[in-house]
């Protein structure tokens, strides 16, 4: 009867859990494995596929565009991540006070972003940053100053770029920090309160502390969406002007759709994988995997 129970069980189990491993499979594993075998070929998409060895990985630590994008993902991600992160608390910590009304409303007002593809967050807010008809500078005139060139200088498309990306992100990370400040304990401010502390005290020696796991999601999940920031470039810039906000998946994607370099283009994915890889395992180390 033991045997039949375990056995009812384990069925149960991997009946369950099937259908993720499947799709994880197909859609992850299977891809993975081809494009590392594809990284040893000269693969254009067609018809020539020939083994080249690692002809394709010497071309790729020649190449000097390689290490601009990769320089500049990073560069964007370092900037914009503080944002990603403090932004989204100190939201999350307005709307979880007592002194704020309405905050079903206001939360899903917040949320509402994260609703909207990247590549509709992406248009929307180049028609906000348009330099003839955008509403930024039609507040700039209004106050008599002169209209910005967003699109045609390379700081600031990178900068309209990053406004969108933590415009976009407030919701969602909103989220996980109201969770984790719900979950503290109310006899914590109190006892803060009793000894004397003011609102910024507990804070900082209350709220920070307790939030750690919470934030090293956030920043985990945030450092992975910034380093693969593609749609809402798309939307934005399309990697302009010239190749100032062409980061790394933007660069892959031109070498394997609009050069037909599928071979060369795999060899760059994988070194990116394992660059990134790296990175969030050093941001297990860092963190102590998110423990406080």
């Amino acid at each position: 009867m033991k045997k039949k129970s375990s056995l009812k069980h384990t069925g149960a189990f991997w009946a369950f859990c099937a259908p993720c491993c499947i799709l994880f499979g197909v859609f992850f594993l299977v891809p993975l494995v081809l494009s590392i075998a594809f990284s040893f070929t000269n693969y254009d998409g067609w018809k020539t596929i020939d083994f080249v060895g690692l002809t394709n990985y010497i071309t790729l630590f020649k190449d000097s565009k390689f290490y601009l994008s990769l320089g500049r993902t990073l560069l964007y991600t370092v900037c914009t991540l503080p944002f990603r992160v403090i932004i989204p608390l100190l939201v999350a910590v307005l709307l979880c006070s007592k002194r704020v009304a309405a905050k079903s409303l206001t939360r899903t007002m917040v949320y509402i972003p994260v609703l909207m593809s990247a590549l509709v967050v992406g248009i929307t807010i180049n028609w906000m940053f348009s330099q003839e008809y955008g509403l930024v500078n039609f507040i700039i005139r209004s106050l008599g100053g002169t209209a910005l060139e967003w699109s045609l200088n390379p700081r600031l498309a990178t900068f309209v770029i990053a406004f969108a990306s933590v415009w976009a992100s407030i919701g969602f990370n909103m989220i996980l920090y109201i969770g984790g400040i719900n979950s503290i304990s109310n006899d914590l401010y109190e006892a803060a309160t009793i000894d004397g502390a003011s609102g910024v005290q507990a804070f900082f020696r209350i709220t920070v502390p307790m939030l750690a796991p919470t934030t090293f999601m956030v920043v985990l999940l945030s450092t992975v969406n910034l380093l693969k920031e593609y749609a809402l470039v798309q939307g934005i810039t399309q990697g302009g002007p010239g190749l100032s906000t062409t980061f790394i998946i933007q660069y892959i994607f031109d070498k394997g759709f609009n050069q037909m370099q599928y071979g060369y283009a795999s060899a760059i994915s994988t070194v990116v994988m394992i660059i990134f890889a790296l990175i969030a395992f050093a941001q297990f180390k860092v963190n102590n995997g998110g423990e406080t």
